[in-house]
């Protein structure tokens, strides 16, 4: 009786994790609307149906998507696992929270010296947004983005005020997604450039450096 319950489940979790993994591939490939569910389904060796019986459509699909790229990416990423990454190192000086923001985002964003499925999946929502993306914010991005303001804020001169920190914020975020979003450019422009673990801290060093030139020696932060 033990093994007629459990086979179903097993089957059930086994196709429900094949529609995820093939979900998070082609949506990265091919963002949401040149993506169909037939190819999902065919790509997970599932029947059409799979998707409803398991998501309820597409768009749920979708989300479940970036909801299982984002565990994948955090699961693989070695600085979201320290132990004072769950409160973004709060206790370290301002200057070691910002170089730990900014290594964090890079390793999002390459795996294997590629762009990762997350970052390929947040690059097709901000260059076509779906409904998905009011959801990302508050999900992650909304928190993550504040807490970057408030690193600024405590390495900012006195009298910096939110709106400038924001925009601080935006360029070190611009800086890191830079490399992603213009990686055929990149490629041609700098060929010897790489995103390996070691790229990466160099990469991540110069940020860091140019991030506090700017917000600690500009006479009038702009």
């Amino acid at each position: 009786m033990t093994q007629a319950a459990s086979t179903p489940s097993t089957k059930m979790n086994s196709t429900h994790r094949r529609l995820l993994d093939a979900a998070v591939r082609i949506f990265a490939e091919r963002g949401f609307r040149r993506t169909t569910v037939r190819a999902i389904c065919e790509a997970a060796d599932a029947n059409v149906a799979a998707v409803n019986y398991h998501f309820g459509n597409k768009a749920a699909l979708y989300d479940a998507a970036f909801d299982h790229a984002r565990l994948r990416s955090n699961e693989a990423n070695p600085f979201v696992q320290m132990d004072e990454a769950r409160n973004f190192h709060a206790k370290q000086p301002p200057e070691r929270r910002l170089y730990l923001f900014i290594r964090t985002m890079l390793e999002h964003q390459f795996r294997d010296g590629k762009p990762t499925d997350l970052t390929r999946l947040m690059t097709h929502e901000m260059m076509q947004p779906t409904p998905a993306l009011d959801r990302l914010i508050e999900v992650s991005v909304r928190r993550v983005h504040a807490n970057l303001v408030q690193i600024i804020l405590d390495l900012s001169p006195k009298g910096t005020t939110d709106k400038q920190a924001h925009r601080y914020a935006m360029s070190v975020s611009a800086q890191c997604h830079f490399h992603h979003l213009a990686l055929p450019m990149i490629q041609r422009l700098e060929p010897t450039q790489r995103y390996t673990p070691k790229a990466l801290d160099d990469l991540a060093n110069h940020i860091h450096r140019f991030t506090l030139a700017a917000v600690r020696g500009a006479n009038d932060p702009v």
